[in-house]
């Protein structure tokens, strides 16, 4: 039987077993030799009573240790001490009891450490995009000096041209932040369908056509055009949009930037 799988339960009904057979034993004897049966047979009873109440009152009182050492670890565990473990290798259910709660301590502390990791990434790039767009803010300040001095039209054109660029380079940045903010709060759903990557990627080269037109630039995509992926569409494009629009940033005038993609 399983309840028999803790060894303090077995010894107790082991130790409880015993006494009755004996004291059975000592009733027989009684009966046989003694003459005053009724006196004989009560003082047995009481001592068996008491010994069978000893018995289950010591397998109790360690059951109790045990389990107060326990519930010592799990308050230290509640306290902050995130290693300490609860001693279970011994059999018995409440034994398994217990390593089923050092698995549950192990994996909150995963959690907890991922968490953790999570919350330093969000932190970094919050900061990371904040710093950013201290750039562009400071680059449009410094445009609108030279717009509010300057009558030339060519050079008024050339800066609101710049000025736009940095705008749009802010918008990206914002958008960024709202993004991983969204992410990060799980409040994003991501709607999977099979997609044509050949699909996604003319959409993407089609979005930067104007602007590789203007900084005299060619996006060049090769791959087979019957390749699907299953994914969020609106999601691997914008990342893929964000690769391309780096590539963008750090080319000049005539380079060209290539997009393949192959099934592995």
């Amino acid at each position: 039987m399983k309840l028999f799988a803790n060894k303090e339960i077995r010894y107790l009904f082991l130790t409880i077993s015993l006494l009755i057979l004996f004291f059975l034993a000592f009733q027989i004897f009684i009966f046989t030799f003694c003459q005053n049966v009724m006196y004989s047979i009560l003082s047995i009873s009481l001592l068996e009573g008491v010994s069978i109440s000893i018995a289950c009152l010591f397998c109790f009182y360690n059951q109790n240790k045990i389990v107060e050492k326990a519930i010592e670890k799990i308050n230290y565990f509640i306290a902050g001490d995130t290693d300490v473990r609860i001693e279970c290798n011994k059999e018995g259910k409440l034994y398994q009891l217990f390593h089923s709660i050092n698995t549950l301590a192990a994996i909150l502390n995963a959690h907890t450490v991922k968490e953790a990791r999570a919350k330093e990434f969000l932190k970094n790039t919050i900061a990371d995009i904040s710093h950013q767009l201290k750039t562009p803010i400071a680059a449009l300040n410094i445009y609108n000096g030279i717009l509010q001095q300057t009558e030339n039209i060519s050079d008024v054109k050339r800066f609101i041209s710049l000025s736009e660029q940095e705008i749009d380079r802010i918008e990206t940045l914002i958008q960024n932040l709202l993004k991983i903010t969204k992410l990060d709060a799980g409040t994003i759903v991501l709607e999977k369908n099979e997609e044509n990557i050949a699909d996604m990627i003319n959409d993407i080269v089609c979005h930067f056509a104007y602007r590789a037109k203007q900084e005299q630039k060619r996006i060049i995509f090769s791959g087979d055009d019957s390749i699907t992926i299953f994914c969020d569409r609106i999601w691997i494009i914008e990342a893929v949009s964000n690769i391309v629009k780096n590539a963008f940033d750090h080319t000049k005038a005539g380079d060209t930037i290539h997009i393949e993609w192959k099934k592995m």
